[in-house]
């Protein structure tokens, strides 16, 4: 990762012990791994972690298990996640991302987006605080401040997220470790910014983020008293009657959305499924597929 306080995943480690399960035998042919197999496949945190950062408390825990593919048994692991408690010099900013790979280097392009994004960010925060603090010294006369005391705006926390993300994707194409020409990974980010109560969520692909937000449903005495049975959102604890809902953070970056659609193809690229590529499937009109927007 970009910073040395970083937890990350060892995506593609450990495994499951070589057997006839590697070659999609098993015991038998209709249970190809053990649980204990399976198991061996997992990797998450012994528990899970609370940390506060500013005005916002999170518990955070992760979870990743390696998928199993009869015809590749020894496909490793593609999912990899990054973990970075005071993001860039801050003790109430914290960075959290996950990655999934695709395609045959898939696993070396999210580890390679693991290791270098959060960096990224952090460097063009810290260069967007310099020139905040410059900039307010220069038009009241006074020496800069402290750029650790500079709260960005939201655009200019965008513009350094944008920044972050296209020089992360140029630095892998250029990349001699890896071959990311039909591979890739998707990133999905939260970038926690404490004193402010803001998360910048930054999404390429179809990863997503959600947030859980709880509903608190009356008691059915208050409803026989001519209450409401309607839920309300509710940030109290969980000693409340009521359940969570999950709430997108973001969309899914796919061709199945038209603004997508229309961005790719301004590039000069098509957009063909694999069946289409190798001709089993025809090519419609691009006009003629416009109306889905999913």
């Amino acid at each position: 990762m970009g910073c040395g306080s970083s937890t990350t995943a060892n995506a593609g480690g450990g495994g499951m012990p070589k057997s006839a399960a590697d070659h999609g035998l098993g015991k038998n042919r209709n249970e190809p791994m053990s649980k204990s197999e399976v198991e061996n496949r997992i990797e998450c945190s012994e528990s899970s972690r609370t940390a506060t950062f500013g005005g916002i408390k999170v518990r955070y825990a992760f979870l990743s298990q390696r998928g199993y593919y009869p015809d590749d048994a020894h496909k490793p692991n593609q999912d990899s996640f990054s973990i970075t408690e005071h993001f860039a010099g801050q003790d109430t900013d914290a960075f959290f991302g996950v990655y999934d790979g695709h395609g045959r280097d898939g696993d070396k392009c999210a580890h390679f987006t693991r290791d270098t994004l959060p960096g990224l960010v952090a460097k063009y925060a810290a260069k967007s605080k310099n020139r905040e603090a410059k900039a307010r010294a220069a038009a009241d006369g006074s020496n800069p401040a402290d750029p650790h005391t500079i709260e960005l705006t939201k655009d200019q926390m965008h513009q350094c997220s944008l920044k972050a993300h296209v020089e992360c994707n140029r630095s892998m194409h250029r990349s001699p470790a890896l071959d990311d020409s039909l591979s890739g990974t998707t990133s999905i980010s939260a970038y926690i910014q404490g004193r402010r109560n803001r998360i910048t969520v930054s999404n390429v692909g179809d990863s997503r983020a959600i947030i859980g937000q709880r509903i608190r449903r009356q008691s059915s005495d208050k409803i026989g008293r001519g209450g409401s049975d309607a839920g309300t959102v509710d940030t109290s604890d969980s000693s409340t009657h009521g359940s969570l809902r999950a709430v997108p953070l973001s969309r899914d970056q796919t061709p199945y959305r038209k603004d997508e659609r229309i961005r790719i193809r301004k590039t000069g690229a098509r957009i063909l499924s694999l069946d289409q590529i190798e001709g089993l499937e025809p090519v419609p009109d691009e006009d003629e597929d416009d109306g889905d927007d999913g």
